[in-house]
């Protein structure tokens, strides 16, 4: 009698321990669809950097320009 109560506090032990061990979260894999909209969103980001790049060279060309024809004109 007393060995089959000491085996049931046993078993509920354990059946308590493996209640209260913490579930390892699984890491959720990215997927192709994810990886590719992100590839497709930094080339559009880089593709417009470069627009703004090319846009203020052309004004600092221009303004390099007038000032020069300034310049001339002065004299």
């Amino acid at each position: 009698m007393k060995k089959k109560k000491k085996e049931k506090k046993n078993k509920n032990k354990n059946n308590n321990e493996n209640k209260t061990k913490k579930k390892k979260k699984k890491k959720k894999k990215t997927t192709t669809t994810t990886k590719k909209k992100k590839k497709k969103k930094n080339k559009n980001k880089n593709k417009n950097k470069n627009k703004k790049k090319k846009k203020k060279k052309k004004k600092n060309i221009l303004i390099k320009q007038n000032f020069e024809k300034q310049l001339k004109d002065a004299r």
